[in-house]
C-alpha cells in the first residue's frame, strides 16, 4: 500500500518533532515488560473477583496483592526501560543506517514536505501500523519494517519483488528485497502481500529510475540474478553510473 498522509496524519506522526522517534518506538524490551505486568494486574484482580466468595474479601485482596505487585514493579520497569530506549532512538539509527546526524534531521524535514509517500505491507492506519510503516521522501527511502531499513535514494541498486527466491530445501519463495551501494544493510522480507509489495517497487522506481527492480534481468549480454548476486548487480551498477 503507497498513499501520501494528509498534514493531520503527518502531525501525529512527527509530534515529538521526528517521525523516526515516533517509529523508533514500535519496539524495544520495554514493551514486553508493560504488557507483561499488566497482564499480571489483570490476573491478580479477575482472581480476587472469582474466589473473594471462597476465601473471603481479606484472603482475596491478599492474593490479589500478591499477583499484582509484581506485575506492577513489571510495568514501572517497563516504562523505565522503553524511555530509556526512546530517549537513545538518534545514536541507535546512526549506528543502525549508517546515516550522520545530520542526515537524519533532514530526512525528518523532508518528511514534513508534500510529495513524501507512506509505504506499508498492510491497509491499517492505527499507531501501531503507522510506526511500522516506511516512506519516501525526497533524497530518501525508509522500508517498511520495525528494524530501521533507511537508505539514500540516490544509493539505492536494487528494489524488487520475486516469487522465484531460491530456499535451502530447493523450493522457492516470495520475497521482498532492496539493497544498495552498501551490501550488508540489504533488506529481506519472505512472503509479503504480493500487491502491496509490487506498488512499492513502482513507488521505489518513479523516485529513482537507476534502480534493478527484476530479479533477473540481462546487460551486455550477460545474464544477472539480482538475489544471489548482488555484489555483480553492485558493481555493475557502480560501473554503468560512475558510482564509486
Amino acid at each position: 500500500m503507497v498513499f501520501e498522509p494528509d498534514d493531520k496524519m503527518k502531525k501525529k506522526m512527527a509530534k515529538n518533532g521526528s517521525v523516526l522517534q515516533y517509529m523508533y518506538s514500535v519496539a524495544g524490551a520495554g514493551k514486553g515488560l508493560i504488557a507483561m505486568g499488566g497482564m499480571l494486574v489483570g490476573i491478580g484482580v479477575l482472581l480476587a473477583a472469582a474466589l473473594a466468595g471462597m476465601m473471603g474479601t481479606e484472603g482475596a485482596v491478599k492474593l490479589a496483592v500478591a499477583v499484582g505487585v509484581p506485575g506492577v514493579l513489571l510495568v514501572v520497569l517497563g516504562i523505565f526501560m522503553q524511555q530509556k530506549r526512546e530517549r537513545a532512538w538518534l545514536a541507535a539509527y546512526m549506528k543502525e543506517t549508517g546515516l550522520s546526524e545530520q542526515e537524519l534531521r533532514q530526512i525528518d524535514e523532508e518528511f514534513k514536505q508534500p510529495g513524501t509517500m507512506l509505504l506499508a505491507f498492510y491497509k491499517g492506519k492505527d499507531t501501531n501500523s503507522l510506526k511500522r510503516m516506511g516512506f519516501i521522501t525526497a533524497n530518501y527511502i525508509k522500508i517498511p519494517a520495525v528494524k530501521p531499513f533507511i537508505y539514500r535514494l540516490d544509493d539505492m541498486v536494487a528494489c524488487f519483488y520475486t516469487k522465484k527466491l531460491l530456499c535451502k530445501d530447493g523450493g522457492y519463495d516470495d520475497a521482498l528485497i532492496a539493497y544498495s551501494l552498501d551490501a550488508e544493510r540489504g533488506f529481506i522480507i519472505t512472503e509479503p502481500p504480493e500487491r502491496a509489495s509490487l506498488e512499492i517497487v513502482k513507488a521505489v522506481r518513479e523516485r529513482n529510475p537507476k534502480i534493478i527492480a527484476d530479479h533477473h534481468f540481462a546487460y551486455e549480454d550477460r545474464e544477472y540474478d539480482a538475489a544471489a548476486g548482488m555484489d555483480q548487480v553492485i558493481e555493475l551498477h557502480k560501473r554503468v553510473y560512475g558510482r564509486q
